[in-house]
């Protein structure tokens, strides 16, 4: 009978990957809950690199998960940058891994909240996601990845409305270069094409290139 009822629990926990859940929505509210408790490590933020990537005071380097920032040379990067310094220099935050560990660069992903005493930038908010306040603001945009899928809606929520409003980048800077999902660049001749797939097992891209 232990045997069948293992198989039984197999069968259900692939129901659910393959419906897309992966176990995450189940977990969701219990981890909130983890966080807002106070049982979660706090992090001291040591300097701000750019709207989305900060470096904690043991040298770890965090990208923010779930957000695009603009690159240095690119339309609003300066106040990215000098909106996330104000919100975390000094302060201590609480990151809360998803899917994916590290990146390319070696850098921990991670989703970042601060904390109850640290309010954002005066506004009098406790708890506050930098990624939401980020997007909100205008200073930088939600991105989508296959297989982290926390926060996914409410980004996208916030980057519509910001969107609309012209909030921050969107009325600085030209909508169509600010917004990655809405690019749509040519190949270089006409006579060839790329399809790329992303694996959602290990991330890995692979470029077919068709002539």
């Amino acid at each position: 009978m232990k045997n069948v009822k293992k198989v039984s629990i197999g069968a259900v926990m692939a129901v659910l990957a393959a419906m897309g859940y992966g176990g995450y929505t189940l977990v969701k509210d219990k981890d909130l809950e983890s966080l807002r408790s106070g049982q979660a490590a706090l992090y001291k933020v040591a300097r701000v690199i750019d709207g989305d990537t900060f470096e904690l005071k043991d040298g770890e380097k965090v990208r923010l998960m779930g957000i695009d920032a603009p690159d240095e040379e690119e339309c609003y990067f300066k106040e990215s940058k000098e909106a996330l310094t104000k919100l975390l220099k000094g302060k201590s935050v609480e990151l809360r891994k998803d899917v994916t560990d590290t990146d390319e660069y070696g850098r921990l992903l991670r989703h970042a909240i601060l904390g109850s005493g640290c309010s954002a930038s005066g506004s009098g908010e406790d708890n506050v996601l930098v990624e939401e306040y980020m997007v909100r603001g205008g200073y930088a945009v939600s991105r989508s990845n296959p297989r982290d899928k926390l926060y996914y809606k409410l980004l996208l929520e916030q980057k519509n409305q910001a969107k609309t409003a012209g909030v921050g980048l969107w009325g600085a800077c030209d909508a169509a270069s600010s917004d990655p999902t809405q690019g749509d660049t040519p190949p270089p001749s006409a006579k060839c094409s790329i399809k790329g797939n992303i694996s959602l097992h290990s991330y890995e891209k692979t470029y077919i290139l068709k002539e």
